[in-house]
Formats: structure tokens, sequence, C-alpha cells
């Protein structure tokens, strides 16, 4: 199981790690979208950052505090705010630092345990589902799909831009 923790650790890193890269040369197109209806580079980020409402870290944390066992979750949310309209690449890359750094605190005080037994009830408000996950499956549905997902849609607009 501490194998499992520090595979975690590393799957969080390598996304980090990722993310910034896709980041490097983006910030004079941030808000560049390749039409109407498709997402921007700073929608995609934010969009990551702040899914579930709050970060994955919060829930995380409140998940093994214990003061969460339930969350709503809609889809398709930018979690656009004007502050965050108007940040620099900089100001978005310290973001995803402070972000990755939350997140890597609090896998490091959560057990293995932790990781397989404490649990979440997810309302998935778009799709009127509701599903127990563990902290585990949190984190295989967020990094090995959910923002695997975004992250190819980063490389897309770069690529779209000949980034």
């Amino acid at each position: 199981m501490a194998r499992q923790k520090s595979e975690n650790m590393e799957k969080v890193q390598s996304v980090r790690d990722e993310l910034l890269g896709l980041m490097d040369g983006m910030d004079y197109c941030l808000d560049w979208k390749a039409d109407p209806s498709s997402w921007s580079v700073r929608q995609v980020v934010y969009h990551l950052l702040d899914t579930p409402p709050g970060g994955m870290n919060q829930l995380l944390w409140g998940v093994l505090s214990g003061e969460i066992q339930e969350i709503d979750l809609w889809a398709n949310l930018d979690n656009i705010t004007p502050d965050r309209s108007s940040y620099d690449v900089e100001q978005i890359n310290e973001d995803i630092n402070d972000f990755f750094k939350d997140m890597n605190e609090a896998l490091e005080t959560a057990s293995p345990n932790d990781i397989e037994e404490k649990s979440v009830l997810i309302h998935f408000r778009s799709r009127d589902a509701d599903e127990e996950r563990t902290i585990q499956a949190l984190l295989d549905g967020a990094f090995d799909r959910h923002w695997q997902e975004h992250l190819s849609q980063i490389r897309e607009l770069r690529d779209a831009l000949g980034v």
C-alpha cells in the first residue's frame, strides 16, 4: 500500500509537470479559442483546478478529515471569475503550483488505509446520478481520466496555434 501512495504522488507530480510544460509559451494566447463554443487554455486550467468546487485538493483534505461526506458536482463549469479572467501566465502558473503543493501535502498526510477506505458520496448533478468514491477512485478518476482529457485539449489548442 505504501507503494500505491508513492505511485499516486508520482502521478500527481507528473500531471503537474505536464500541465506546466503545456503552459510554456501560452502567455499571449490564454484566451484564444478554436471556435466560440470551445474553451480557452485559461478556462480549461481553472476548470481543472476548481473541479470539484474548491478543487480536488480541498476535497481530499475534507474527506481525510471527515468534514466532507458528500458533494454536488456539475459538469462543464469553467470556473472563471473576474479576477481569474485578468491573470497573466505567471499568476496562473502560481495557482497551478499552489494546487499541486496542497495536493501533495494532503497525500503525504494520508495513510494507505485512508486512500483505500475513506470515501465521499458524489451527486453528479449534470447526469442525475450518485456514486460513492474512495480517495483512490477519486484520484484515478481525476488524474487518469479527467485531467488527461483536458491536457489533450490544451495540446490541441497549442497545435492549432503552432506553439
